[in-house]
Parts: structure tokens; C-alpha cells; sequence
């Protein structure tokens, strides 16, 4: 018998609630570390644990992964998922960490480039570097640096590296939560100098944002997108349902004739989430798991995601977690405060977009900062490295 104590428990498949004087079964809240039980309501194969979602056991897949963690691998590629992280069938003993190339380079979509634990990777790299391991960012295997200003000529375009992506046949997603932050006005211009260099099939979508966020939504950021893309872009805060049905076609006319789709997730899963349950209820005969990428480079846009379609998204797709734009690390440089940002903005002015620059200026004003940090999402899908491409000043090298 619970007296004078009550509480709510909430997951996607379930919700319980203790009052007092009432003597419910109710799955207790636990310390990170702690197990409990893992109920499974609705039988999806994920449930709640009391304080978080959690994977049902799933026995004969005969590894666990760091930390003891049962690492279930649905679709037989080696690579699972553990309830919190990525994992592979037999690694039994997390990486130490550290940024030497001696990592083990986890691929979990294929694309040839993975993640270690500390950076983003690439599996394979240069000579001697065997498959799961990775180069540490700026040297080659021997060790020897290498200059974004010699690796490619200046004025060139950068090839796609990505030998899984076919900018033909697949399908780019570029998602813009445009909840709170005004740097996707940046980013849908930088994502627009892209697509076009590389010839890209994109769908563009904003206001993919989640609940957590919707009440931040930046209404003047649909000027700026009509600005940047015209009438070509949907607006999910508007008309959700016919954003995600809109997704929905196109996605899965996509996966009919062969190709893959490849999410840009600048914001929170819940969008992406909807349209891999309509696929998946419409049209089980796509394997959403190995054909629809998903690369995400936000913890903010995981935590303002709802925990279910985090969840559903990371289970039901290739999900990519790469290091955040934001901050110095493996991916290119794309966030710089005024004083630092070079010749871009001038460069940008005067450009071929500059009109599209100037509607993204007047949205977040470049003596603020100048912040793309969401383009590198579309780098690592294009597999363009820091090896080419480090900071604002060299893509525009390469995209102007």
C-alpha cells in the first residue's frame, strides 16, 4: 500500500499513475545505472524502465556491448542498437578515450565514415589504416598533416566522397527546426551553395521542430526560407500532416526505384519520426532500417526531441550521431563570431547569392555571428572531410 506519495510515469507505450491510497503495479523510477525491469506494453520491442525508454532484451544475438549492455542487432549488419548508443556485435571492451588514430571507427550506416567515441571518423583511411580504425582530423595515416588549401585546388568543387550515396538516385532531406535559433537562415543558404555544386535531389523542409519546442518557433523564418528556396520547401509548423504526407511520397518514390534517403536532421527527431511510421505502416516492404539515414549533430535537438520518437528513429533508421557543429572538433568549423569570420561575409555579398545572403543577414545579422553549423550534417552525407573543407573561409573557397 502507497500512503501520502504519488507520481506519474510516462513513456510511449505506457503510462501508469500511483495514487495514494492505492495499490497499483507501477514500474519505479531508477538511478541511471540501476536496472529495472524493461515493460513492454504495445510489444514493439521498447518499453520504459521507470525513468527512461528502454530495449527489450533480446536473447541470441550473443554480444553485449560497452558496459555490458545487450547490443541487438535487428537486421544481421553487426551493428545494433544498446537502448542508448550504436554498438557492435562482439566489442566487448569500450575504446579509451582519446583522439589518436588507434580508435575503433564505428560505421553504423556504411557510408564509410563512422564515429569512435570522441570524433567522426573515417574507416579505412589512408594506407595501413585497417577497417575500424580511424585518422585523427588534419593527418593522414603516416601522420603527416594535410592543408585544406593544398588538398584541393582553390575554386574547384569538391567531389562526393561518400561511396554509399548516390547524388543521382538518393534523396537529401534537409530538415530546418527553425525553433529557437536564427542560424538555419545561415544554413539553408549554405545547404542551397551545395546542392547546387553537387547536383543534389533535395526535399526541403522547416519548422520540424518538436513539442518541446514549438512554442519558440521563429515566424520570420518563413520569409527567409521563401527568400532562399521559393516555393519549393514545406512548412511542417503550418500543415504538419501535409508536410509529413509530402515527405512520405517523395521518400518512398524514392525507395521504389532503388534509391536511399538521407536526413539532415537540423532539429528534433519528432518530424522524421512521423514519416518513418507512415512508411512503415504503409509500405512494409522498404527496409527503413538500412535504406533512410539519418545524421544528426545536435545533443540540444535530441533532448528537445520526444523520448518515443528519439526512440523510434534511432531503432527504424540508419541514425548517425557525428560531432556538433558548434564546437571545434571533427567537423568543419561553421559557426564564427564576427571578428573571426574572414572575407566571407564580403564574399557572400558579392557573390551569385547574394541575394539569398542578404535575406539570411537580415534574419541573423553577421556582426552577431555567422553560423551554418547544420551544413556539416550535409558534409558528412557528401563525405566531404576537414581534410577539404575546415572552416567558413574554405567552403567558401570551394562553394562561391
Amino acid at each position: 500500500m502507497f500512503t501520502n506519495f504519488s507520481y506519474f510515469a510516462r513513456s510511449a507505450s505506457c503510462r501508469f499513475v500511483c495514487f495514494s491510497g492505492l495499490l497499483l503495479v507501477c514500474p519505479l523510477f531508477s538511478t541511471p545505472g540501476f536496472a529495472q525491469a524493461c515493460v513492454d506494453t504495445d510489444g514493439d520491442g521498447w518499453g520504459w524502465n521507470g525513468s527512461s525508454s528502454c530495449l527489450v532484451t533480446q536473447a541470441g544475438n550473443g554480444a553485449t556491448s560497452a558496459g555490458g549492455l545487450d547490443c541487438v542487432d535487428d537486421d544481421g549488419d553487426g551493428y545494433g542498437w544498446n537502448g542508448f548508443e550504436t554498438c557492435q556485435l562482439g566489442a566487448q571492451t569500450p575504446p579509451a578515450v582519446n583522439t589518436n588514430a588507434s580508435l575503433n571507427c564505428i560505421d553504423s550506416d556504411g557510408d564509410g565514415r563512422g564515429w569512435n567515441g570522441v570524433e567522426s571518423c573515417q574507416v579505412g583511411a589512408g594506407a595501413g589504416n585497417s577497417p575500424g580504425q580511424s585518422t585523427a582530423p588534419g593527418q593522414t595515416a603516416q601522420g603527416q598533416t594535410t592543408s585544406p588549401a593544398t588538398a584541393l585546388p582553390a575554386g574547384n568543387r569538391p567531389s562526393i566522397g561518400n561511396n554509399n550515396f548516390n547524388s543521382q538516385r538518393d534523396l537529401v532531406a534537409l530538415h530546418f527546426d527553425h525553433a529557437p535559433d536564427r542560424d538555419d537562415g545561415h544554413a539553408a543558404v549554405a545547404a542551397l551553395m551545395v546542392t547546387d555544386a553537387l547536383q543534389l535531389n533535395v526535399q526541403v523542409v522547416a519548422g520540424t521542430h518538436g513539442v518541446y519546442s514549438r512554442d519558440r518557433y521563429d515566424y520570420a523564418s518563413e520569409g527567409l526560407m521563401s527568400s532562399v528556396w521559393g516555393s519549393t520547401w514545406h512548412n511542417a509548423h503550418s500543415n504538419r500532416p501535409g508536410s509529413v504526407a509530402a515527405a512520405v511520397n517523395r521518400w518512398t518514390a524514392v525507395l521504389a526505384a532503388g534509391g536511399s534517403v538521407w536526413v539532415a536532421e537540423g532539429g528534433p527527431a519528432d518530424f522524421t519520426a512521423a514519416v518513418v511510421r507512415s512508411i512503415n505502416a504503409n509500405h512494409p516492404e522498404f527496409n527503413t532500417r538500412q535504406r533512410i539515414h539519418v545524421i544528426q549533430h545536435s545533443d540540444w535537438n535530441e533532448d528537445h526531441s520526444l523520448e518515443a520518437d528519439l526512440a523510434y528513429a534511432k531503432a527504424n533508421t540508419r541514425y548517425v550521431k557525428i560531432a556538433d557543429g558548434n564546437d571545434p572538433n571533427a567537423t568543419a568549423d561553421f559557426r564564427f563570431e564576427s571578428h573571426n569570420n574572414g572575407t566571407f561575409v564580403s564574399r557572400a555579398r558579392s557573390s551569385r547569392y547574394s541575394n539569398e545572403w542578404g535575406a539570411a543577414f537580415n534574419y541573423l545579422t553577421p556582426s552577431e555571428k555567422l553560423d551554418f553549423s547544420d551544413t556539416v550534417e550535409l558534409m558528412h552525407i557528401a563525405g566531404i572531410g576537414i581534410n577539404l573543407i575546415r572552416d567558413v573561409n574554405d567552403f567558401g573557397d570551394y562553394f562561391f
